[in-house]
């Protein structure tokens, strides 16, 4: 069994021994917890019977010390019953809700393992408001796609704009992917730019392009 490198990096992400994957569709990333060495308690979580069923078969074939349990978001968990949470392959506004609806049980974390496919400012931003500080950040490009991942313990810590924008470990570190990521966002938005001074109607746009390339370019002086 080939993990994607995203998968990967999320389950090498996890530092706890009782874990659960929440969505975990064919339970890769807990086979390969099991497989590792990386966790002791492992719970595979998912909302939907047939992916859940899947993951079954999975955990037989590799012969892995895997529990699954059928449930929506966090709901089946328990608090204090794992460690960590892992939360990937879905929108950061559904791990925001889902997190939110099962607050006992996030509150009793030590740590959760996340990436969100869209609004990672918004994670970023929830996380620091539920008393979760960002340990560890990494961003990858897998098919064309940058994927950021998030490991976030107890604790507390202040970002400005940019940082929540762009992340602040990902910035410290200079990180070559971001860097990437920064120089085809401002591509992007120049070429909308470009059309949109063409156009009579567009001002309100064209204003918010501009700003976002001001917070683009205040990212780059990172790496200056």
């Amino acid at each position: 069994m080939e993990l994607s490198e995203r998968l990967r990096i999320v389950a090498d992400f996890v530092t706890q021994k009782r874990v659960a994957d929440i969505g975990t569709d064919h339970a890769y990333v807990p086979i390969y917890l099991h497989k590792k060495g990386i966790a002791q308690k492992i719970i595979a979580c998912d909302v939907k019977k047939k992916p859940l069923e899947k993951a079954q078969q999975n955990i037989m074939l590799h012969h892995a010390a895997v529990e699954t349990r059928l449930g929506n978001g966090l709901q089946p968990l328990q608090p204090y019953e794992v460690d960590t949470v892992i939360l990937s392959g879905m929108g950061g506004m559904l791990m925001i809700e889902l997190l939110e609806q099962s607050r006992k049980v996030t509150n009793s974390l030590k740590e959760l393992v996340l990436c969100p496919h869209l609004d990672v400012p918004a994670v970023r931003k929830y996380l620091h408001q539920i008393g979760y500080c960002i340990a560890e950040e990494k961003m990858i490009q897998e098919s064309n796609i940058f994927y950021t991942i998030l490991r976030a313990e107890k604790g507390k810590e202040i970002y400005n704009k940019t940082e929540y924008l762009f992340g602040k470990k990902l910035l410290e570190k200079k990180d070559s992917v971001l860097k990437q990521f920064l120089c085809k966002e401002k591509e992007r938005l120049q070429k909308i730019e470009k059309q949109l001074k063409n156009t009579e109607k567009a001002q309100q746009r064209l204003h918010e392009i501009v700003e976002q390339k001001k917070w683009i370019e205040e990212a780059e002086q990172w790496y200056y």
